[in-house]
């Protein structure tokens, strides 16, 4: 959203005329309507003041998005976190089968060891991290083996994509076609960047609306 277009609209947000944010303002109608025409910008001190009073920070004004720190990651990194709630889930699921001792020590363990291998690739996804200069994609074999190795020793593959090789930026969005009422999975979200050498896939997170409008200011600025 463009600057005129988020003050005309948080202004009416609030509740306020022109006249009455002028008088806030301390300047004239005609100066808060040029702005919402994107006939003049705010001087700084009336951006200062219109960030306070609409509580957003200068970023988000400015630039018409909200404000992301960065490195900004996408998806979810590994964290010991994970991998120990996916191992005692595992646990639990394993001491189930096997009757809670019920069955030999090693059909137990078998089915642990072998489980773990199916299913910490699972659990463990793809993610990407906006820099203030490159984009950085960390992503984990399709193989289940290497995967798991991968994670084993926390070594996905890091691919820099600087915003300067850009050629192109695409968001694609098709709707996931859904043959179960149990299926929760996302519609398919894809922010495709192209260089002179590959074109990159990037599956977008459900908070899209936090780094999504930012990024493609980055990405437009350096395409």
């Amino acid at each position: 959203m463009l600057l005129a277009a988020l003050l005309k609209t948080r202004r009416c947000q609030y509740g306020l005329t022109q006249a009455q944010l002028a008088s806030k303002l301390f300047v004239t109608t005609q100066a808060v309507s040029k702005w919402e025409r994107g006939k003049a910008i705010p001087s700084i001190d009336n951006l200062l003041a219109l960030s306070d009073l609409y509580n957003l920070s200068l970023d988000e004004l400015v630039r018409g998005s909200a404000f992301f720190p960065k490195p900004y990651i996408v998806g979810r990194r590994l964290s010991f976190g994970r991998l120990l709630g996916l191992g005692l889930f595992w646990l639990f699921v394993c001491l189930l089968f096997t009757g809670f001792g019920y069955q030999p020590w090693w059909l137990f363990l078998l089915l642990y060891i072998v489980g773990l291998i199916v299913v910490v690739p699972v659990g463990i996804n793809s993610y990407w991290v906006i820099q203030p200069a490159t984009v950085e994609l960390h992503t984990y074999a399709a193989s289940t083996l290497t995967k798991f190795r991968q994670i084993v020793f926390n070594c996905p593959r890091c691919q820099l994509i600087h915003y300067t090789d850009l050629q192109r930026v695409t968001i694609s969005y098709r709707c996931r076609k859904r043959l179960s009422p149990f299926d929760f999975n996302p519609d398919y979200f894809q922010l495709i960047l192209k260089t002179n050498a590959q074109t990159y896939q990037l599956e977008c997170a459900l908070k899209a609306s936090d780094y999504l409008p930012q990024l493609s200011v980055i990405c437009n600025d350096k395409v």
